[in-house]
């Protein structure tokens, strides 16, 4: 086969060698080439707004470069600076012809300039109560995008203001990076506690302190979502204590609780006084007690009082003793003793002494040298007084004086008997009698007494 050589200017600008043969095929001919002679090739670069994976946001540019241009004779889909609009995936095809061939290339851009768009949101979990949340909640955003497609959507997390209908802003994007405008969701949040108070029924029985059952009541305020329940009214009845807590709580509709406590004084129990005790003596009325730890103050009332009065208050106090001084023989005292602790509570006892006149002439137990005079305090009513005397237990005197007096001689006949007011252990009785002498009334006899004669007459 002939071999026609190409051009001189062509192999020229080729800057082939001529010893360099190449065979080309052209009209069916073959048609020897230089060595080294390069056939056109076709490439491209894409401009415009770049977005992710691939894709632009904005119409594009493609550019499109052949080499060895001189070489080709024809070409399609090549024009310079094709634009682009359509959005998705679009394939745009260069094609040139050469002697002896062809070369092209394939572009296909993906372009997406519409953002997403908002399609809904749903809190990632369950409202804590009566429909309002009271911790921090995420809510997850849903989109639709009709050409790249949904990349993703965020899941805020709303934990700050209290509020109804309270919204919480998400976004979507697409593959190619386009954002949607924010798109709020409204929740009801509420995460603050209700401010609680508790208030008794009453004020303290006295000096702070409540002698008996108290109710106490508790109340609540929510400036959000509103009270909801609160503790009910709770009785308390005991135990005695000193600043005892009487606690409750409310709740808010949105399940937050908070709680209040009452402190009160609380003292039901009253001082009890023990061991109440009165002595007589001569002219003076001695009582005695033992008080609670909690007793603040103790009150002696007596009847009948002082210069004629009904009754009058002779000690108040924090002792354990007290000692009346005004009191007379021959008359019956009642003392009335009351303690009150500091809650006030009281607590009240009484004593009575012995209205029987007393044996006060000698003294209990003297001792006398020379016969002694009898004397005691005289009986209301009394006519006259029987008066018995014991020497060593056995009965040597009975007599009926007059006056509430006797004067012991020193002999005297008793049943027959001579009778000398011998050294010895003497107890005497006084009785009164009310009637006449023949037909005498005695009342019970006044209290004994005793002396001691030593010597003799």
């Amino acid at each position: 086969m002939n071999a026609r050589a190409l051009p001189a200017p062509y192999v020229a600008r080729a800057g082939l060698r001529r010893s360099a043969i190449t065979i080309l095929a052209v009209a069916g001919l073959l048609v020897l080439a230089p060595a080294g002679w390069a056939s056109p090739t076709v490439s491209f670069n894409i401009t415009g707004t770049a977005g992710t994976n691939g894709w632009f946001r904005s119409n594009v540019t493609i550019h499109w470069t052949v080499t060895e241009i001189e070489k080709v004779t024809s070409s399609s889909g090549c024009e310079l600076g094709q634009l682009v609009t359509t959005e998705g995936q679009t394939s745009h095809k260069c094609t040139v012809e050469f002697v002896g061939g062809s070369s092209q290339a394939t572009a296909t851009p993906k372009i997406d300039k519409t953002a997403p768009a908002v399609a809904g949101a749903t809190p990632t979990r369950a409202p804590d109560s009566n429909g309002w949340y009271n911790r921090p909640v995420g809510v997850a955003f849903t989109g639709s995008d009709g050409v790249s497609g949904i990349a993703s959507c965020a899941t805020p997390t709303y934990g700050s203001a209290d509020g109804a209908l309270v919204s919480v802003a998400g976004t979507c994007t697409d593959m190619a990076g386009n954002t949607s405008a924010p798109v709020g969701f409204a929740l009801n949040y509420d995460a603050t506690p209700p401010s609680v108070a508790a208030a008794a029924d009453r004020p303290p029985d006295g000096n702070g302190w409540y002698r008996k059952p108290l109710i106490v009541s508790f109340s609540g305020a929510d400036a959000t979502s509103g009270v909801e329940a609160c503790t009910q009214p709770t009785r308390y009845a005991g135990p005695d204590m000193a600043t005892v807590g009487i606690a409750g709580t409310c709740r808010d509709r949105a399940g937050n609780t908070a709680a209040a406590n009452l402190t009160a004084n609380y003292d039901s129990t009253a001082p009890k006084l023990a061991g109440v005790g009165i002595k007589l003596a001569e002219r003076n009325a001695r009582l005695s007690w033992k008080k609670p730890s909690d007793t603040v103050l103790v009150r002696i009332d007596r009847t009948p009082g002082i210069n004629g009065r009904k009754k009058t208050r002779v000690y108040k106090g924090t002792g354990e003793s007290f000692v009346d001084r005004t009191v007379r023989k021959g008359v019956r005292y009642r003392y009335e003793l009351t303690a009150t602790d500091a809650a006030g509570n009281l607590a009240g006892t009484a004593v009575t002494t012995d209205a029987t006149p007393t044996l006060y002439a000698p003294a209990a137990g003297a001792v006398v040298r020379k016969p002694p005079t009898l004397r005691w305090e005289s009986f209301k009513g009394a006519r006259f007084y029987n008066v018995q005397l014991y020497r060593n237990g056995v009965k040597v005197l009975s007599v009926w004086p007059t006056k509430p007096r006797l004067h012991l001689p020193k002999t005297w006949r008793y049943r027959g008997k001579k009778q000398r007011l011998t050294p010895g252990s003497y107890r005497w009785f006084v009785w009164p009698a009310l009637g006449t002498r023949a037909q005498p009334r005695y009342g019970r006899p006044l209290v004994s007494s005793s002396f001691v004669m030593k010597g003799g007459p």
